[in-house]
């Protein structure tokens, strides 16, 4: 009977532990995790950043380049003004019906 006990204290104590090495592990995964995606937070900030300045330094080589070919898209010719709007404080006569 005394040898029931034990074993069956042991039996827990080894259940616990596996249970705690478990949980250790699991949160050790959990802060893995975690930095992880914060380092591909900064390093997706960081690609955002150079690629903008990427974008602004190569601009004015680009523009450069269209000049010299002469493809400008303001050389073309310019774009008649917008019609004007009606203007809600002059009153426009109605429309009358033609005469038969």
């Amino acid at each position: 009977m005394y040898f029931r006990f034990v074993f069956a204290l042991v039996l827990v104590l080894l259940t616990s532990l596996v249970g705690v090495a478990l949980e250790k592990r699991n949160l050790e995964l959990r802060g893995a995790i975690s930095r992880q995606r914060y380092r591909l937070e900064v390093l997706l900030n960081q690609h955002a950043t150079q690629r903008t300045a990427a974008q602004q330094l190569g601009a004015p080589l680009r523009l450069i380049d269209t000049l010299d070919q002469g493809t400008l898209p303001a050389d073309a010719e310019p774009k008649p003004p917008p019609p004007a709007r009606n203007n809600p404080k002059v009153r426009r006569k109605a429309p009358t019906a033609p005469n038969r």
